[in-house]
């Protein structure tokens, strides 16, 4: 049996069997709330983070800008699953390439290679739900890297990225920027 007690807004105890008390907080996230972090014309919104579940998930809004593509890449641990609210989005999963609109899921498989962009004059706005949490560490040190005086390469982006469970796979990129005129590039950084 579960009691919940209501200290304040957004806060609350829930008491576990064995007389336990597990704090919960921000049960309640309005459209309008949760931490911001920007890069590279992205805003990322961390709507739900690991530590509000335990580590069981996390979900983020995406505002993803005109002419963004994210190469292709596959996470070992983690399980994404996406949902266009506004915009068009071109996604790849394994093989498959697909534009995904607005009402539709896009799920991202861990181990399966995937990549995203947009080829469109509007941006695409989606969440993202991953499984287990902390994948959206990321973007945080993402935001950092190339927010330095001199960005980094992309070589050395996706290094850093394998301390997040991502693990870049820039042979498979050439069929897409050829397919949708897509540009893998960082502006202002040195190759």
């Amino acid at each position: 049996m579960i009691r919940r007690r209501a200290r304040k807004r957004g806060f609350s105890e829930h008491r576990a069997e064995g007389g336990r008390t597990l704090p919960v907080q921000k049960i309640l996230v309005e459209a309008t709330s949760g931490r911001i972090v920007s890069f590279l014309g992205n805003r990322v919104i961390f709507k739900v983070e690991g530590t509000q579940t335990s580590g069981a998930f996390s979900i983020i809004e995406a505002i993803y800008p005109p002419g963004n593509f994210t190469p292709p890449h596959r996470h070992l641990k983690t399980d994404e699953v996406g949902y266009i609210l506004e915009g068009e989005l071109g996604v790849m999963v394994a093989e498959e390439d697909f534009q995904a609109g607005p009402g539709s899921f896009f799920i991202r498989p861990k181990g399966v290679p995937h990549a995203l962009w947009n080829i469109t004059d509007r941006p695409v706005r989606f969440l993202d739900t991953y499984t287990p949490a902390g994948i959206e560490a990321w973007y945080e040190e993402l935001a950092r890297l190339v927010s330095a005086s001199e960005p980094p390469a992309l070589e050395k982006l996706f290094e850093a990225a394998r301390h997040y469970d991502t693990i870049f796979m820039p042979e498979l990129a050439p069929r897409l920027i050829k397919s949708y005129g897509l540009k893998l590039e960082i502006p202002d950084a040195k190759s």
